[in-house]
């Protein structure tokens, strides 16, 4: 923000400042012609009156006495009076304007016809050096440099301190989040724990009831965990322990606790075994975002395949719901993005689902993406690294 602001600025200062110099460059140039056109119409108009061409008359002007004058008699166009007197560049030349260098210095001579009897007796040439113009105009090219240098460094200092205010609110947003997700899954290790323990009491009368409900609740115990840790690693990366994870067994897991959660219809195929280099728990956990999408926006209906591609093994839960278009794809792992607010209002979603999904993969050294899928519907992605 505050590197825009300074070039929008500096964009501002060129084009002002190039502006300011055109305009003087091309005043300080037109009086200097001026000034020597009206040197030599006071010549051609004292030889009118007189009526004798003769050489000029030294003026006691201090602000003439920069400019050189001098009288070419016709015909022939011979000088008038002594050529000692005269510089060698000042010379009747064809046109009314002529720029010269002399000596390293901007010369400009302007000649101009002296009429009498309707025809031409002398022609004068007035001319000066345009060396304090351009002196002037160094001057103020250095002084709209060293401004403009400061007013752009100024510039960046101020848009800096206000980026840094403009964004404290969204900062603090962030870390109240992250201290939200991160008390939140401390405060749940303890009822948890309870749980836990009275479903281990529960599960000697019903053993098979026990170990499943024991599973789902170690399974909860672990996301928690992962929670946690994703928390703290708000503003850095971070890895998650992996290990050999058999992903027949995970998607089944996944599959198992959404079809019983929220009613999806789901098929599984894949090989078995195909074993990656992961952690369960934050797969498992990515496909129940997945497939939590699946119930909201896939019709309840979805396809999970799983297959090797070389070193990598690849999940891909295939939806049969209208889809997404390409800049909501790309928007999808956005948090807080939703496809369909309305919606997800009435159904309870906050748009984090597909984020997580993404921060769990990764951390576990992945990629997740979504696409359409060439029937319709949209296709969500996993790859992990093979065993």
């Amino acid at each position: 923000m505050a590197a825009s602001h300074a070039l929008v600025l500096l964009v501002i200062l060129l084009v002002l400042g190039g502006g300011v110099l055109l305009l003087l460059s091309r005043s300080l140039y037109r009086s200097a012609t001026n000034d020597l056109r009206s040197a030599a119409q006071s010549q051609a108009e004292a030889i009118r009156e007189s009526g004798e061409v003769g050489p000029p008359a030294d003026s006691d002007v201090p602000s003439a006495a920069s400019v050189q004058v001098a009288v070419y008699q016709m015909p022939g166009a011979q000088l008038v009076g002594e050529p000692t007197e005269v510089p060698t560049w000042l010379k009747r030349y064809p046109n009314e304007v002529t720029d010269l260098v002399v000596a390293g210095e901007p010369v400009r001579v302007v000649t101009v016809p002296v009429a009498m009897g309707g025809r031409t007796v002398a022609w004068i040439a007035a001319g000066r050096s345009l060396k304090p113009e351009d002196q002037l105009l160094d001057r103020v090219r250095l002084a709209l440099l060293i401004g403009g240098a400061l007013a752009v460094v100024a510039s960046l200092a101020a848009g800096w301190w206000l980026a840094g205010r403009a964004v404290k609110p969204v900062q603090r947003a962030y870390e109240a989040q992250a201290g939200f997700a991160a008390d939140a899954s401390h405060e749940l290790r303890t009822p948890l724990t309870f749980i836990r323990s009275g479903v281990e009491v529960l599960a000697e009368r019903d053993p098979e009831l026990g170990e499943e409900v024991l599973a789902e609740v170690d399974y909860l115990t672990g996301l928690t965990q992962r929670l946690l840790l994703l928390a703290r690693a708000e503003r850095g990366s971070v890895t998650l322990e992996v290990g050999p994870v058999d992903i027949a067994a995970a998607c089944r897991s996944a599959a198992r606790r959404s079809e019983t959660a929220h009613g999806n219809h789901l098929t599984l195929t894949g090989p078995a075994p195909l074993t990656v280099e992961g952690d369960r728990v934050g797969l498992e956990a990515a496909l129940d975002a997945v497939l939590e999408n699946v119930r909201m926006h896939g019709g309840g209906v979805a396809d999970i395949r799983w297959t090797a591609n070389g070193a990598d093994a690849t999940i891909s839960v295939v939806d049969h719901g209208p889809g997404m278009t390409s800049e909501q794809a790309d928007r999808a792992f956005e948090r807080f993005f939703r496809v369909d607010p309305s919606r997800a209002r009435d159904t309870g979603g906050a748009g984090l689902g597909l984020a997580l999904s993404r921060a769990l993969v990764e951390a576990q050294g992945g990629h997740m993406w979504v696409e359409a899928s060439p029937g319709g519907g949209l296709t969500a992605s996993i790859t992990l690294p093979r065993a």
